[in-house]
């Protein structure tokens, strides 16, 4: 019975994490073959998980190791707009190097109709969720299969 309850936490464990960075993934990709694509500035990173406050530096510093943080950027609503909105990364890095500095430039891709939607349209960002993604379909397999 022990068995059977942790395999159907690893799979719904998996089924979370896929859908969580499965759609980091893929909306970005979506969107800039469908969407607006707009450039945008990083202006900022996100202090913590939780924590709604911008700070200058790239990385911190939590528990004695360093750690990326989420960046925080800014993007005219539309081509050519004088407006702007900020928006949040919802994938950080999980490595330190490679990672974006301060007032980098960067391709914003959003859908027309939801401007409020919008992501970075990066290799880095996708690529680290799209790592996640498959390691939440490897824990899928794991508690279909029982073998790990």
């Amino acid at each position: 019975m022990l068995k059977f309850i942790f395999r159907l936490l690893f799979v719904a464990l998996g089924l979370w994490i896929t859908y969580t960075f499965g759609r980091d993934a893929v909306e970005p990709v979506l969107y800039r073959l469908s969407g607006t694509t707009v450039e945008g500035r990083i202006i900022g990173f996100l202090a913590g998980r939780k924590s709604p406050s911008v700070q200058p530096e790239p990385t911190a510093i939590r528990k004695g190791r360093r750690i990326a943080r989420r960046p925080v950027f800014r993007y005219p609503t539309a081509v050519g707009a004088t407006d702007s909105l900020d928006g949040r990364s919802s994938t950080g890095g999980f490595l330190i190097f490679g990672h974006f500095d301060l007032h980098e430039q960067v391709t914003v891709v959003m859908p027309a109709e939801n401007p409020q939607n919008a992501h970075i349209f990066s290799l880095r960002l996708i690529g680290m969720a799209f790592v996640v993604a498959l390691f939440g379909l490897f824990l899928i397999w794991m508690g279909i299969t029982g073998k790990g």
